[in-house]
């Protein structure tokens, strides 16, 4: 039953169509289709951020809805449980399983439909789509997800045990505005949490420094999930319930992956792209990968050009869409997920095809941190493709979590010109000044050196405190000086053996970290250098650790403790940049240089 319906050139459109969950919660949504009786495949979106809202559902889902009709399919957009035009209570993806799984099988019985759906989105939307995919409704026959997470405590609030702070608590701003709206809108006298929220809207970055974490009462009177996050800061029982990383061998639907070099949940697109590609049906699994960030995909971004073609407009997302999901929604049609991978390279500014993610033609090259000294004497660190054969005396800086290094550029999510202001790679020279930072550097290469693929930091470290965070950022160094970050990552010294358990550090004992800083796509010039940042803190990205070793949610500012860092380099404690590269069947020969020479690739 609808509220209003419309007939347009061919095109008959449904609004406030109610769609029962089993529970008896109705949620509501819009249905775009063929004035021509018929019976057509279906696709949706699932969105929290308002169906009506033209920017969200069309600009940033992917899809135009009357080209999708005009081709042949009927569009539904629906809001999620609990929001906007929607009954229920909204907690972030708890009921998106069932709720999709309902909502797909009822499209699937109306008589315009031809029993097949699809399903597309970024961010959320896509985690509707795999959540839905996990429940197995049998009408799913494709989806689409883009730039969305594959485990909502390891991908989507924390990373490497550390919260994403810059992302989770600007998320849950702008969902606790609109519960407070909500609640307003129905009569409730909540004007008091309505300015609350506003004010700590309008100037999130002070939000950003609050201490403590867990003393945002507002932001936890209207999303409860906010306080659910901060309890739960290990990967139990509560985030296990909802991961799909944990349930890839119950998805069977083939799957479009799409994200973005400079996205936060890269991680996720890369690792839902791989597990559902271990499958059996693993030729209908596709990935796409551009020089994007989260929900910003034009052909600049940060400090960086990289052509017409890196947008996402010039790529026609509607027309990959269209053809992707005919595939699998039409009958008669035949599947085309040619070609099964798709990045974009920086630097050399061209997209490329690959037979797999990483390439088959990727190698793994390493880097070993170390020291050396400058003409006038100073020590400075160094990259270098063999270690050092000697125990070389370890580099060391304090880490005042009350003065953290400031995020700059990266895969944030952050406010400002939308959310784009300060992704994507940008100057770190005013960063790399601070004596909390360490520096390696290689010499300037003496080839092209590209790299596709996973990077990733072995770090032997140690602290005087009972828990820390280590990061690390890998920069291209430019001949003038110009430094510009590539990838980036953290670990929390407490969850180094696993975020799904604590383990306190032994102060001063060295003791080996694994940082995964991510993947990348990029051809550094010969002439450039390769640079290892290494510090404690990339604020306010991640949260800055107060260094305490209790809980962190409740730590104030007078709980911080000043750390203070060792890193090890030498022959019993190795630290090393782990790099995929580009090459031959053969081995990469090192140059004089000390960096691997590797032959510049073309198309």
């Amino acid at each position: 039953m609808t509220s209003d319906a419309g007939r347009t050139n061919g095109v008959i459109v449904e609004r406030d169509v109610w769609i029962p969950m089993r529970d008896g919660v109705r949620l509501q949504a819009d249905v775009w289709r063929p004035a021509a009786e018929g019976a057509y495949p279906i696709l949706l979106q699932r969105t929290p951020y308002n169906r009506a809202d033209s920017f969200a559902v069309v600009y940033n889902a992917g899809i135009e809805p009357l080209r999708a009709v005009s081709e042949g399919f009927v569009v539904v957009i629906q809001d999620t449980r609990g929001r906007f035009g929607s009954e229920g209570v909204f907690v972030p993806f708890v009921t998106e399983a069932d709720d999709g799984y309902d909502t797909i099988e009822w499209l699937a019985a109306q008589p315009y439909s031809n029993g097949r759906v699809g399903m597309y989105g970024a961010s959320y939307y896509a985690a509707t789509q795999l959540l839905a995919a996990t429940s197995n409704p049998p009408a799913l026959r494709a989806i689409a997800p883009q730039q969305t997470a594959s485990d909502y405590h390891d991908d989507w609030v924390y990373r490497g045990g550390a919260m994403q702070l810059g992302f989770a608590l600007y998320w849950a701003l702008g969902l606790a505005g609109a519960a407070a709206q909500r609640r307003h809108e129905a009569g409730e006298d909540v004007d008091a949490l309505v300015d609350a929220i506003q004010e700590l809207g309008n100037d999130p970055w002070s939000a950003f420094r609050a201490r403590p974490l867990n003393g945002l009462d507002v932001l936890i009177a209207l999303l409860p999930a906010w306080n659910d996050w901060l309890t739960h800061p290990r990967r139990d029982e509560f985030w296990r319930a909802i991961s799909i990383a944990e349930r890839f061998d119950t998805i069977d639907v083939p799957a479009l992956h799409m994200g973005g070099w400079f996205d936060l949940f890269l991680p996720g697109t890369l690792a839902n792209h791989a597990g559902l590609h271990s499958r059996a049906d693993a030729a209908e699994q596709r990935l796409i990968i551009g020089p994007w960030a989260h929900a910003v995909a034009h052909d600049a971004l940060g400090e960086v050009e990289y052509g017409g073609a890196a947008s996402l407009a010039a790529l026609d997302l509607t027309r990959i869409h269209l053809d992707w999901f005919s595939g699998f929604l039409k009958p008669g049609a035949t599947p085309n997920v040619s070609p099964p991978v798709r990045v974009f390279v920086m630097g050399a500014n061209e997209w490329r095809n690959e037979t797999a993610w990483p390439p088959e033609r990727a190698r793994t090259q390493r880097l070993y941190l170390g020291t050396g000294t400058q003409a006038d004497g100073d020590a400075v660190g160094t990259l270098g493709v063999a270690p050092q054969t000697d125990d070389l005396s370890p580099s060391s800086f304090s880490f005042d979590p009350a003065d953290p290094v400031p995020t700059v550029g990266g895969a944030t999510l952050l406010p400002g010109m939308y959310v784009g202001l300060h992704a994507g790679q940008r100057d770190q020279r005013a960063v790399e000044e601070r004596a909390d930072v360490l520096c390696y550097t290689t010499a300037p290469l003496a080839d092209d050196l590209e790299i596709c693929g996973p990077v990733a930091v072995a770090l032997w470290a140690a602290t005087d405190a009972l828990d820390t965070d280590w990061t690390a950022k890998l920069v291209d160094v430019y001949p003038d000086g110009h430094s510009l970050n590539i990838c980036d990552g953290i670990i929390r010294a407490r969850y180094a053996r696993g975020t799904d358990h604590e383990e306190l550090a032994t102060p001063g004992v060295p003791t080996e970290f694994r940082i995964d800083l991510g993947a990348t796509a990029i051809v550094i010039p010969a002439g450039h250098r390769l640079r290892l940042d290494v510090s404690s803190s990339n604020f306010p990205r991640f949260d800055a650790n107060p260094n305490h070793g209790g809980d962190i949610a409740s730590a104030t500012s007078d709980d911080i403790v000043v750390a203070h860092q060792q890193v090890f380099h030498g022959a019993t404690h190795p630290s090393y940049l782990e790099l995929s590269v580009m090459a031959d069947d053969q081995p990469v020969p090192p140059t004089k240089s000390g960096v691997p020479r590797v032959p510049h690739r073309e198309g």
